[in-house]
């Protein structure tokens, strides 16, 4: 099975990006579609709608919808893309089983973890914010964990990311494999005015055997 991984869009171009989704069996998208910033996200849906018409889309909550003004009125939008919106909650596609999990306290949901213990198949985690996976996920039971947000640190020296939003300077948790099955994407686009150095906006493609 292929998954195609599109992360921290922020509203930005996206046609490069669609010829790629050609013959994957899903597109798992960890939040961030939108512009917070700019309070923009007709790009983001229209990703959103594009990219579900290819292949089936799941996409999961960021801090970028959490924190745009008209978020209500996202989610219903976010529906109608034919793209599956995950906010704490799991779907499932095939063998795998999808959960997003978002700070559930923070809008009295449930937390999904045991819920998602209990599928079966291939159990896969949308945690937008690495940080969180690292300092509250890592007993989850699942196979496969994915988060963005971090931008790959911006600048890249070394090997090492200089700043992520949630960690400050010189961060740890950017970039690559961690714990085993977190995958961390430096994401598809840039937010901020700071140019990107030493760290490319990316695509990932994961193959499970």
């Amino acid at each position: 099975m292929r998954l195609m991984v599109v992360s921290d869009l922020h509203d930005g171009r996206y046609a490069d990006i669609l010829p790629m989704l050609t013959g994957a069996d899903a597109l798992l998208v960890p939040g961030d579609v939108v512009d917070r910033y700019r309070q923009r996200s007709s790009r983001g849906l229209a990703f959103l709608r594009d990219a579900a018409a290819i292949v089936p889309t799941y996409f999961g909550m960021g801090n970028h919808e959490a924190r745009l003004k008209g978020f209500a009125a996202f989610r219903t939008a976010a529906a109608e893309t034919g793209a599956h919106m995950l906010f704490n909650s799991i779907v499932r596609h095939g063998e795998l089983a999808i959960g997003c999990w978002y700070q559930p306290e923070d809008y009295g949901h449930a937390d999904i973890l045991p819920a998602l213990a209990a599928e079966g198949g291939v159990r896969i985690l949308l945690c937008h914010k690495p940080e969180d996976y690292m300092a509250r996920l890592r007993g989850a039971q699942v196979e496969l964990a994915l988060a963005g947000h971090a931008h790959g640190g911006q600048i890249r020296i070394g090997g090492r990311g200089l700043y992520a939003p949630g960690q400050g300077i010189l961060p740890r948790y950017t970039y690559g494999v961690w714990d085993g099955r977190l995958i961390i994407t430096s994401g598809a686009s840039n937010a901020v005015p700071v140019p990107r150095w030493g760290n490319p906006c990316e695509v990932l493609r994961i193959d499970l055997d």
